[in-house]
């Protein structure tokens, strides 16, 4: 049996298995910028089109999207920034998340700065925890190294840099199933949904670069079919 996979259809991109969760935050004095976000984590459709490998049979699936991120140096200033935090400066497993955290996988790196900073130790959130609600409800500003301070701060910064960026990939695909079915090539994701005081909304997404995953586009499961060994994306940003 395989396993399933769940894809759910979200702009830019369809995540897969996500943990659909929310926070609702006041603006601070240092940002008075956001009054909600969301953060859902999942398994993304990386490739438009799909290939049907024979048993034994490669074949070359091509991964170009255009997608609404951040760059690498944007990602550098985020953990720059991070790293002002009461977390940081405490907390010794966070500061070693932060420390071995990386742009090529920005995903779960992302989010885990945010899960930590926002009182939640992991890439889950709920808007029904009334413990985390209570405090981000009732905070209003704060010094820069309080954790909500610095949580916004790192949505001000995502938001303000976010650009187009070009993911790439080139990926063989060998068949392993006797009757031949549509693959495509799913990438771990997260998805970011920012909400102004104006009522403007931002999205970014997030992706790592690794691991590639087949999926069967007519089941939704994991494909048997088997992916070359070190297969990643390139991400970029467009005209850089």
């Amino acid at each position: 049996m395989g396993i399933q996979v769940s894809l759910l259809n979200l702009p830019v991109l369809n995540v897969a298995s996500a943990t659909d969760s929310a926070l609702v935050s006041r603006s601070t004095e240092q940002n008075q910028t956001f009054q909600e976000a969301k953060i859902q984590n999942g398994y993304g459709t990386a490739t438009t089109v799909s290939v049907s490998p024979g048993f034994g049979a490669t074949v070359t699936a091509y991964i170009k999207i255009e997608v609404d991120s951040i760059t690498q140096e944007t990602f550098n200033e985020i953990k720059k920034e991070v790293k002002k935090s009461n977390s940081y400066k405490k907390n010794e497993d966070f500061k070693r998340q932060v420390d071995t955290s990386t742009y090529s996988s920005g995903a779960s790196s992302s989010s885990g700065f945010f899960g930590w900073l926002i009182g939640k130790k992991g890439n889950s959130y709920s808007n029904t925890s009334s413990n985390m609600t209570d405090q981000i409800n009732k905070y209003v500003s704060g010094d820069s190294s309080d954790d909500l301070t610095v949580a916004n701060s790192v949505a001000d910064i995502m938001v303000k840099n976010t650009s187009k960026v070009l993911v790439t990939a080139k990926v063989e695909v060998t068949g392993q199933l006797l009757v031949p079915s549509p693959t495509m090539i799913a990438v771990e994701s997260t998805v970011f949904s920012f909400t102004k005081e104006d009522g403007t909304k931002s999205t970014v997404t997030m992706m790592n670069q690794t691991p590639l995953v087949p999926v069967d586009n007519a089941t939704g499961t994991v494909s048997n079919n088997i992916l070359e060994p070190g297969s990643k994306l390139s991400i970029a940003p467009i005209g850089g």
